[in-house]
């Protein structure tokens, strides 16, 4: 700053006036230096050594001894504002004050012209990461902003954006290497800057190993590049990450929260493992020296805990004899099973059953029968039982889960008798419902066959009652094919429940038989020849004839049912009364136990008396079912004479009831008295019933065999008649006056016929062992005769020859069948007077029977000592008297051989009572009945009655002798095994279907298969 202004510049010598004015040392020498110095040239040394010394006195001259302070201290106050104003400056804006030194003293640098704004990025560091976006951001300030920014790169000019507050940016995109950039704003450009490009951390490859628990039957697998997992529990998962510059990497589990550093295995590989227990999320965080990973990492494990097994069950029972259980179900698991078993309590004593299954199956049907028969369970006995199953599980250890809990129980003993009387009932009203359809068959049958004879052509009528015919006769056989399945159910129960003697059974087997040869294979033939005549339109004529057949058949049809009927009202009486004689045994032993409990001092009153009453209800029910036994005995065509024991009844009832007075009285030994008695009381009433079975059997038999006999007689009679006759009219013609009187005796051989018939089906409503096929060739007998007559009567003898050889076989073969029943009906009646079975000992005898034979003896020969008879008929009765005594005599006398001298008082009395026997028979043949007989015979009972007491006594010690049970293999009804294996078939290959699924289509499979097995 200059302090005189001037419009242009000065000289030097205005200059060195001005500074010799101010400058008073100086004076004059500057400005005779500068003119000395135009003046001289630079030959003249004297005036250049003069300017030297004149420039040597001006070099010394210092400017500040040349200022006069003291004159200047006016100009101070001037000088204070301008200073404090600049130390203000200096310091807030120190550049304002120092930029033009640093220009002064960096003389060397090139600095612009002075700008009216500023460009400066706001970024931290210039570093970019390779493929990333980089975002620059520049912040302009100063006087006037420019409108536009720009930004140079790469041989790129772009624009920047403007944002808030003076922000410019711009974003590099996907930046591949090192590169610099310049900003540009109108005439302005800043130097240039350097961006550096890194590398982050990253992930080339990402695989899991999976290594699946081996009880899953699993592959392991190896996973690429998937993150989210959805695995089994248990499974150990090993993770291989694959880096780019990468130093280090961690995963983060969410439940825990801890961080593990992968291992590294060289060649920028990292592995981790870890056994999955439960679902989790995780994460990967890589790191290098310049950064981590930009983005999160992160995935989830869905761990598939194992499941706990599935079972159901449902439950198929033997309802007839409660021998055996089907358990059918369906058993599942996500794996596998490993058990499945069928667990029951008795006793408070658990017992486990396995159960087999396919152990390859995820999913399957199981079938187990359990044969309950083993276990001896007693009537009224109940068990409690459930299926359980176990999975497979390696990781936590097999799981059970088992089913509810179920009850088995056995009908108590009165349940039994009310379902076998009901099943009973159901059968014998199924049979006579049947003889009903059957006698309305032979109705239709009389019917059409009137039509016929009436008709030579049929109408659409005929056919329609034939058609109907058929189908009548089908729906009557499937009727009686289901009676005899009922009646072999029944007797299934009642052999089971109420274990009846041999000859009971052997009954039971013959009734059977008998129903299921109702239906013959001839009847049947007969029916479809009649149908295939129909189809055709036969003749008439032919339809005539099959009808006539059908005719005969069914008759013979509804006769054997009504003797079905009979011989099943006759078994369930044989039944009721053996139910009642084990039934009063048992009473008798219980109310015994009761009668020393009752002494027993430590057993309270009060349970005592409840048990007391328990036996009398039981009694009492004991004398309904009597009741009922009268009632079936009414029923038959033939009852039995019934004793009557309704003292016995009454005296026993008495005790019972006194005992009961006597126990709420607290009167033990009175009470245990009376118990006894009733104990007593029970087996007397039992020997009698015992001895009035035997003695009725004994007595049928007897009858029987008489009968039988006197029919096989007959029958040889017949037959010989018929071959007499046969021969007769071999030699006669149709005009021989004795062609009409043979005829004539045809004709009563016919009516000879028809007695022997009706006395057979008599006697086989009874007879057990006389079977379908007797009757039906007694039909075929009159059949055969009925048409000789008609031959006969049409003049056509050898027709009629030829059926009477028809007939005279029919009787034979009659005879012969009937002769092979009266040797088994022998065999049986001596087996009940005391002829042993082969393998058994003496006291296995029914000598019960003989005795009641014996007794009926004993009345006979007294009832004829009254009678006063003589002559022939007193003659006859005696011998057979005689000879019937003498068979009781050999029969006790091989029942004393087989029991020998060990027997004690059973073969004395025996030997005593075969010596009296025969002194009888002497006085019968002698024809000799005193008192002294009649003593004699009283003597022999006796005897016969003792020796069966005894025999008794040893049967009970040899019943108590343990027996070792019989395996019976118990079969499933055919129909029901039949599909139970067809359904196991098909869901067995339902299963096999799939061979890979995830857990969820597997779930809806298993799904599926319970849904089809609960169908």
């Amino acid at each position: 700053m200059s302090i005189i202004q001037t419009r242009h510049q000065i000289s030097d010598e205005e200059a060195a006036i001005i500074i010799g004015r101010f400058f008073p040392d100086i004076k004059d020498k500057l400005l005779n230096t500068i003119q000395l110095g135009k003046q001289t040239s630079a030959d003249n040394t004297l005036a250049v050594a003069s300017i030297e010394k004149r420039t040597l006195e001006i070099s010394l001259f210092e400017f500040s001894s040349s200022i006069d302070l003291k004159a200047n201290k006016k100009y101070v106050k001037y000088v204070a504002y301008p200073g404090l104003a600049l130390m203000l400056l200096f310091l807030f804006v120190p550049q304002y004050l120092t930029e033009s030194t640093e220009r002064i003293v960096n003389y060397d640098i090139e600095y612009s012209p002075a700008k009216l704004f500023s460009l400066k990025p706001t970024n931290k560091d210039f570093r970019a990461f390779k493929n990333e976006s980089y975002l620059l951001q520049v912040k302009v300030s100063g006087s006037a902003i420019p409108d536009q920014i720009y930004v140079t790169a790469l041989g790129r000019k772009a624009k920047m954006k403007s944002q808030n507050d003076g922000i410019y940016e711009y974003t590099f995109e996907k930046i591949q290497g090192n590169f610099g950039f310049r900003l540009e704003a109108a005439d302005y450009q800043s130097e240039e800057h350097k961006i550096q490009v890194i590398q982050r951390p990253d992930i080339k490859a990402f695989n899991i190993d999976l290594d699946y628990p081996n009880y899953t039957k699993r592959n392991n697998e190896v996973l690429e590049n998937v993150g989210n997992l959805t695995i089994p529990e248990g499974t150990q998962v090993t993770w291989t990450v694959q880096t780019i510059e990468t130093e280090s990497v961690n995963i983060q589990f969410d439940q825990t929260k801890s961080i593990f550093e992968m291992q590294s295995s060289g060649n920028q590989m990292f592995t981790h493992n870890k056994s999955m227990r439960r679902s989790d999320y995780y994460k990967l965080f890589l790191e290098n020296q310049y950064s981590t990973n930009k983005d999160s990492i992160a995935y989830q494990i869905e761990v598939i805990k194992d499941e706990f097994p599935k079972v159901s069950v449902n439950f198929y029972q033997d309802t007839t004899l409660f021998s055996f259980m089907i358990l059918n179900g369906l058993i599942s698991d996500d794996y596998g099973i490993s058990k499945l078993e069928l667990v029951y309590e008795r006793d408070n004593e658990v017992t486990k059953l396995p159960i087999p299954f396919n152990k390859n199956l995820i999913s399957q049907n199981y079938f187990y029968q359990w044969n309950l028969d083993s276990l001896g369970l007693r009537q009224g006995e109940a068990l409690e039982y459930y299926v359980r199953v176990w999975d497979n599980d390696g990781v936590n250890g097999s799981k059970p889960v088992k089913t509810a809990h179920y009850t088995f129980k056995v009908p108590d003993k009165k349940e039994i008798k009310g379902k076998l009387k009901k099943q009973a009932d159901g059968a014998k009203n199924e049979l006579d419902k049947s003889l009903k359809e059957a006698e309305d068959l032979n109705n239709q049958i009389e019917d059409i066959q009137n039509d016929l004879k009436s008709k030579k052509e049929l109408n659409w009528q005929e056919n329609k009652k034939m058609s109907d015919l058929i189908n009548q006769k089908q729906k009557l056989e499937e009727a009686l094919q289901k009676i005899a399945q009922q009646n072999k159910d029944l007797a299934k129960k009642q052999n089971k429940f109420n274990q009846p003697n041999k000859k009971l059974q052997e009954k039971v087997d013959q009734l059977q038989k008998l129903m299921e040869d109702i239906l013959d294979e001839e009847t049947k033939k007969l029916y479809d020849e009649l149908k295939k005549l129909l189809e055709e339109k036969g003749e008439a004529s032919d339809l005539e004839d099959v009808m006539e057949q059908i005719e005969n058949k069914e008759e013979n049809l509804q006769k054997e049912i009504e003797r079905a009927i009979e011989m099943f009202k006759r078994l369930q009486f044989d039944y009721k009364m053996d139910d009642i004689i084990n039934d009063l045994e048992g009473l008798s032993q219980q109310q015994e136990e009761l009668a020393e409990q009752t002494l027993d001092k430590q057993n309270g009153l009060d349970s005592l008396q409840s048990e007391q009453q328990k036996l009398t209800e039981s009694f009492e029910e004991l004398q309904s079912e009597m009741d009922e036994l009268d009632k079936l005995n009414e029923e038959m065509k033939q009852p039995e004479d019934l004793k009557d024991l309704s003292e016995e009844q009454s005296e026993i009832s008495s005790e019972q009831k006194a005992s009961e007075e006597q126990l709420n009285q607290k009167k033990r030994k009175k009470a245990s008295e009376s118990q006894n008695n009733a104990s007593e009381k029970m087996q007397k009433m039992k020997q009698k019933m015992q001895e009035m079975q035997a003695g009725m059997e004994m007595s049928m038999m007897q009858e029987n065999l008489g009968n039988l006999r006197d029919i096989v007689d007959n029958l040889v009679k017949v037959s010989f008649d018929q071959e007499r006759i046969m021969s007769d009219f071999k030699g006669v013609n149709q005009s021989d006056p004795r062609y009409v009187s043979l005829s004539q005796d045809q004709l009563k051989l016919k009516d000879d016929a028809k007695i022997i018939e009706d006395s057979l089906l008599s006697l086989a409503s009874r007879v057990f062992q006389i079977q379908s096929f007797v009757t039906r060739e007694v039909s075929a007998m009159n059949d055969e005769i009925e048409a000789s007559l008609q031959g006969l009567k049409d003049r056509k003898k050898g027709i009629a020859t030829t059926h009477q050889q028809y007939a005279m076989t029919s009787i034979n073969n009659l005879a012969l069948l009937l002769d092979d029943v009266l040797q088994q009906m022998q065999q049986q009646m001596a087996d009940a007077m005391g002829k042993p079975q082969k393998g058994k000992k003496g006291q296995k005898q029914k000598l019960p029977g003989m005795s009641e034979i014996q007794k009926q003896l004993n009345q006979k020969i007294e009832d004829l000592k009254k009678s006063g008879k003589s002559g022939r008929p007193l003659s006859k009765e005696l011998a057979e008297l005689a000879a019937e005594q003498e068979m009781l005599r050999n029969e006790l006398q091989k029942l004393q051989e087989q029991l020998g001298e060990n027997e004690g008082g059973a073969g004395n009395n025996l030997k005593e009572a075969i010596k009296k026997m025969e002194e009888t028979e002497l006085d019968l043949v002698n024809k000799r009945i005193t008192q002294q007989t009649i003593n004699r015979q009283k003597d022999i009972l006796t005897r016969m009655l003792k020796a069966e007491d005894a025999l008794r006594e040893r049967e009970l010690d040899d019943e108590r002798e343990a027996q070792h049970a019989d395996d019976v293999s118990r079969t499933l009804p055919v129909e029901f095994d039949e599909y139970i294996k067809a359904k196991k078939h098909e869901v067995e290959l339902l299963n096999t279907v799939p061979p890979k699924m995830n857990p969820y289509y597997k779930e809806e499979v298993n799904k599926y298969f319970r849904r089809l097995n609960e169908q």
